[in-house]
């Protein structure tokens, strides 16, 4: 049953999943009690669901059994036969339930069948009538303090700032028909979801407005799951955005089912709310060509932290009649009131002024989040990991009831909202249980927003306790282990990284086994005990994990165990439906010669595979490397730019990878179609984050010189001069027209003064038009824009300022330098980014009238002063880099003890000596780790 060649059969699957139960490995197990626990349904359901008599009216608690049952069965063998494609697949069991639920609903003979199923199609999309969601807090709206036990209504009494209008706005565009996202930013408990909530209140009036909060399993999945299914007049409800869209690949395909969201005018209107922290922001917009960074763009509402001016006298008039507010105006610091009815200070004095051993459990709670270990953490994991908290004397000190009397101190309210730590309830949502357990039946705890937010600032230099990576590698959320490993080995805690990846491992997490691998064979090539073990233990359900094992695999030269994955593994049950997925398994099967495998893969994806443009690059990259010809004929021969839409988000931005991909595999009459209909379509003007400006950006990133030359021919005059991103939208244009020959619209162009008209408001844009102008000869523009930016460019982004100097350094540019340095940008530039801290470092170093501005730039400490955000490991790398370049040596020793701390233990790595001495990384206190090996992991 190919994913692409029919709907899938819900008879089947049912079918198939009882006699895997029933027959092939389990022996009947597990019972129908077990799985109807599982799915909150009675047993006598669950027998009446797999033998076909009833239809399951929701298909969330099928999907649960089948779950369950796929647990169990990998627990029991190594392999699963004859089942058909996707019996553990979500996505076809619910296309299978929505399938049947069509045929039923057009069936006329059987009434009550019709009746039920038309009810199905109903309920299968996603989301609760919003006249139903009337509490804030199953919403995530922080609880309030609570003064003599008075209150006014649940929540206390709402003013209105600056951004409840801006939301309102695009509250207001909602409601005119289009589909538009808002995402809140601030620190904890600002009030963003507080202002989420109450834009809520024209859709309510409105009427016919659903919400959709997804979390079940997780955030990330029941996005990935569901986003496809969202209709028109939904809310979708991201509070916690990070957690949907963080940086690595699920977090890309969950933004780009997003953008297409907003911009299918099938299903608009559809308003997104979200909310992220400031630091969270920051991280997720870094790449800026990325899916996230640009979903992003342009919806960010800035919470003010505090209450100022005309607002602030407006909540002391609100708080005459509502005693909380009277008492957040009365103590609340700086303004901060909805910090302080959220409980924050009460919750830092509570940290403050704990037993060691509450102490103790916080600090684990705060460092087990701040790893991204999720957000319920199970109570075993805090029972184990708080004594390594304390020293031998607290623990002396401490009673047999040490927890008991930790956990009532965290859980006590603070003046009302809730206590530092405190356990997740189990409560029903949609007819269904939620999660208040891990996957062992632990109970789980949550800490405070405002202490995460606080432990991920006062205990970023801290490396945790040995004991908390033992406690994480036996209790952490299976889910969560192998982040956790991550973690550890960015630290340099290499022996505890692999027991996490190891625990991840056998738990399921198929990413770790292509981790735990290729690490392991870096400390000792000659061993293949790791690549045995996690060849007979790792889950093969995802092809792109799969195909990142293979290539660890032949990394590591494991010929055997490659025999036995590859045994292990039949490329015929292959799902089809993610192409880019299924690059990534060909490029694995090429590496480790499986020809014949290949081959067949090969063959399935060119003929069936999904069209989608950013999966046929993808697929069409992988085949050329491996020169599998006529596999590339065959996918061409379908045709897939023919009738690919280029009136989306997601499909100009596919374009980057598509067309590139087209030109290299010799599709040249494809390649050329494609570009001139997007040339149709393109524009130099406008947002930036248009369809038609990503549609431009895609022909410069291809180098479609000839069509770039068409857009501008279409149009020479619009272009504007005058905006924001004027001078970099020249800098391209002027590199297009260059490499096409288009020497006469060049001309043109530059007759209509850029130099001399763009907005200095840019540096690094400005760089780019300079490199621009010089390329094509134009000296007279060149100079009258290197004299304005030299003179008047902002001096805060140290790489522009860097790269700046570098571009004025020529010879006839030099008199420019003296301006631009005179300026002292050295003492100017912000420290926040150690690359670009770097990158100014290295452009100061290659003047020779660059080192008072060197000296001056050091005397800042910027080695002390700088951000380190694990994420982004290769500013550091700059940095340390131009440290060396002027023999900052106290410098460097400052930054390379920032390094293990901050999660960048490769860099630390490489400062001469560090990799010899800490070649089996190090311990948690800063020595060198013994040598250990795999015998040493339990």
């Amino acid at each position: 049953m190919e994913a692409a060649d029919q709907e899938p059969d819900l008879a089947v699957l049912l079918t198939a999943l009882a006699r895997v139960r029933r027959q092939i490995t389990l022996d009947g197990q597990p019972s129908d009690r077990t799985l109807a626990k599982a799915a909150g349904v009675s047993p006598t359901t669950v027998g009446a669901w797999l033998r076909g008599a009833r239809f399951p009216q929701q298909i969330d608690p099928l999907i649960r059994i089948v779950d369950a049952v796929r647990e169990h069965a990998r627990r029991t063998t190594h392999a699963w036969a004859g089942e058909p494609v996707g019996l553990w697949d979500k996505r076809c069991w619910r296309d299978a339930h929505i399938a049947e639920a069509r045929r039923r609903a057009g069936e006329t003979s059987r009434a009550v069948r019709a009746a039920d199923a038309r009810s199905v199609l109903e309920s299968g999309r996603p989301g609760t009538p919003l006249d139903q969601m009337t509490d804030p807090f199953v919403l995530e709206v922080h609880r309030p303090i609570t003064v003599d036990g008075a209150t006014v209504g649940v929540l206390p009494s709402y003013v209105r700032r600056a951004h409840d209008e801006r939301l309102d706005q695009v509250v207001d565009r909602v409601l005119g028909g289009t589909s538009a996202m808002a995402v809140l930013v601030a620190g904890s408990s600002a009030g963003k979801t507080r202002a989420c909530w109450e834009a809520l209140g024209a859709l309510r009036a409105a009427g016919g407005w659903r919400l959709w909060h997804p979390f079940d399993p997780t955030r990330r999945e029941a996005a990935l799951q569901e986003l496809d299914r969202v209709g028109p007049r939904t809310v979708l409800w991201l509070n916690e955005t990070q957690e949907y869209v963080g940086d690595d690949e699920d977090g890309e395909r969950v933004a780009a089912k997003l953008r297409a969201l907003l911009t299918d005018r099938a299903r608009a209107p559809v308003l997104v709310l979200g909310t992220l922290w400031r630091k969270h922001h920051a991280d997720l917009t870094q790449r800026s060509g990325s899916q996230v960074a640009q979903l992003l763009d342009d919806v960010v509402i800035e919470v003010p932290e505090a209450f100022t001016g005309a607002a602030l006298e407006a909540m002391r008039r609100a708080a005459q009649s509502d005693a909380r507010l009277a008492e957040a105006v009365e103590h609340a610091v700086d303004g901060k009131i909805n910090q302080y009815l959220a409980g924050g200070p009460a919750l830092l004095k509570r940290l403050e002024t704990a037993e060691p051993v509450a102490k103790a459990v916080i600090w684990a709670a705060m460092d087990v989040r701040r790893l991204r270990h999720r957000s319920t953490i199970p109570l075993a994991l805090l029972k184990a990991a708080a004594p390594a908290y304390l020293t031998d004397t607290e623990w002396d000190a401490a009673g047999e009831d040490w927890l008991e009397q930790a956990l009532a101190y965290t859980a006590e309210p603070c003046k009302g909202a809730r206590g530092p730590l405190t356990r997740i309830r189990p409560r029903r949502s949609q007819g269904r249980p939620a999660a208040a357990a891990d996957p062992d039946g632990e109970p789980v705890y949550r800490l405070a927003d405002y202490l995460d937010q606080h432990g991920r600032i006062t205990r970023a230099d801290q490396i945790p306790p040995a004991g908390l990576w033992t406690a994480a590698a036996a209790h952490a959320h299976p889910a969560d282990q192998g982040t956790l490993g991550g973690a550890a080995w960015a630290r340099g805690l290499y022996r505890e990284g692999a027991q996490l990846h190891k625990q991840a491992v056998s738990h399921g997490n198929a990413a770790a086994a292509g981790t735990l691998v290729r690490r392991l064979h870096e400390l000792d090539p000659t061993d293949r005990r790791p690549a045995r073990w996690a060849v007979a233990h790792a889950c093969l359900d995802d092809p792109f994990h799969v195909g990142s094992l293979l290539d660890s695999l032949h990394r590591a030269g494991a010929h055997d165990q490659i025999a036995t994955l590859l045994a292990r593994y039949p490329v015929s049950g292959v799902s089809l439906d993610r192409p880019a997925d299924l690059g990534v398994l060909l490029d694995g099967l090429h590496k480790v010669e499986a020809h014949e495998q290949f081959t067949a893969l090969a063959r399935r994806a060119a003929a069936h595979a999904p069209l989608d443009p950013l999966g046929v690059g993808v697929l069409l990259d992988s085949l050329r490397k491996a020169e599998a010809h006529e596999q590339i004929a065959a996918l061409l021969a379908r045709d897939p730019t023919a009738h690919l839409p280029l009136d989306t988000h997601y499909s100009a931005l596919s374009l980057r990878r598509l067309l590139p991909s087209l030109r290299k595999v010799g599709a040249h009459d494809q390649f050329t179609a494609l570009a001139e209909r997007a040339a149709a379509h393109a524009a130099f003007d406008g947002d930036p984050l248009s369809v038609g400006r990503l549609l431009m950006d895609s022909l410069c990133a291809a180098e479609a010189h000839a069509q770039i030359a068409a857009v501008w021919a279409r149009h020479p005059a619009r272009l504007p001069l005058d905006n924001r991103h004027s001078a970099l939208t020249v800098a391209w244009l002027l590199n297009g027209l260059q490499e096409a020959g288009a020497h006469t619209r060049i001309a043109a162009l530059l007759a209509r003064d850029p130099a001399g008209r763009v907005p200095l408001d840019n540096t690094a844009d400005l760089r780019a038009l300079l490199d621009s102008l010089h390329k094509v000869g134009a000296h007279e523009q060149f100079t009258a824009l290197a004299q304005r930016t030299a003179a008047h460019a902002p001096l805060d982004d140290p790489y522009a300022v860097g790269m700046l100097l570098r571009t004025l350094s020529i010879p006839e540019a030099r008199g420019h330098v003296a301006v631009l340095l005179a300026r002292d940008p050295a003492g100017r530039v912000l420290l926040d980014n150690p690359g670009s801290v770097g990158a100014l470092l290295f452009g100061l170093y290659c003047l020779d009238e660059g080192n008072a501005q060197i000296a001056t730039l050091l005397a800042r400490d910027p080695a002390a002063n700088t951000t380190l955000n694990p994420r982004f490991p290769d500013g550091p790398h700059v940095l340390l880099f131009g440290l060396q370049l002027v023999q900052a040596h106290d410098q460097i020793t400052t930054l390379a003890e920032r390094l293990p701390a901050a999660g960048l233990f490769e860099v630390f790595m490489q400062i001469d000596g560090h990799k010899e001495r800490f070649r089996f990384g190090r311990e948690p206190d800063g020595s060198a780790a013994d040598r250990w090996g795999w015998e040493d992991l339990k």
